[in-house]
C-alpha cells in the first residue's frame, strides 16, 4: 500500500466514523407536519426504558411553551400504528432553549407485544417547527465485559482505536 492509497483510506475511515456519529443524533419535524417522532421499538428482554427528549429552538418568538405529546402504544402482531393498545403518554412543556425529557420504564408485560411504537406531535405545524431537535431510543440491560478491552462497555475505546490508527497509517513513513 503506497502513500496514496493510505491517505485515502485514512480520509474513508474519518469521513465514516463521522457520518456514523451524526447519524445518532435525533432530527425535529419534517415540513408540514406535527409528528416529531414515529418510531417501531423492539421489546426484547434487555429492554429497560424508552427515552425522548424535544429541545426547543432559541428564540419562540412568544409561543413558549410548546407542548410535545409523547405516546407509547403497543402492538401484536396483526394490529397496525394507531389501532394498537396505549400504554402510556405525556406531554413535555417545551420552552424557548430548554430540553425536556420522557422517560418510561418498561412493565414486563410490555415485552409481550411484537413491537411498541414511540410517537411525539405538537398540536400544529407551527408549533412543530419551534422545536429544534429530537433524540430518543431506549435503554438496554448490558451484562459485564470490556469488549475488546477498551473500555467498560463503551463505543469510545472502539472510536479512539480506530483515530489511532487512521492516524498511524496516514504519518508512517514508507
Amino acid at each position: 500500500m503506497n502513500r496514496n492509497t493510505s491517505a485515502r483510506l485514512a480520509v474513508a475511515l474519518v469521513v465514516l466514523v463521522a457520518g456514523l456519529g451524526l447519524g445518532i443524533a435525533g432530527v425535529a419535524a419534517q415540513d408540514d407536519s406535527t409528528t416529531l417522532v414515529d418510531e417501531p421499538i423492539d421489546p426484547t428482554n434487555e429492554t429497560q426504558s424508552i427515552y425522548l427528549d424535544a429541545t426547543g429552538v432559541e428564540d419562540m418568538n412568544g409561543s413558549s411553551p410548546v407542548n410535545v405529546t409523547v405516546t407509547v402504544e403497543g402492538l401484536t402482531e396483526n394490529e397496525t400504528a394507531g389501532n394498537g393498545t396505549q400504554i402510556d403518554t405525556a406531554t413535555l412543556s417545551v420552552a424557548n432553549g430548554s430540553t425536556e425529557s420522557y422517560d418510561y420504564a418498561l412493565a414486563e408485560s410490555d415485552r409481550d407485544y411484537d413491537e411498541l411504537r414511540l410517537t411525539a406531535e405538537t398540536a400544529t405545524v407551527d408549533d412543530a417547527d419551534l422545536i429544534a431537535s429530537t433524540d430518543w431510543g431506549t435503554l438496554e440491560r448490558v451484562s459485564g465485559g470490556a469488549g475488546l478491552g477498551l473500555g467498560g462497555g463503551s463505543s469510545t475505546g472502539l472510536l479512539v482505536a480506530i483515530v489511532a490508527i487512521v492516524g498511524f497509517l496516514y504519518f508512517r513513513e514508507d
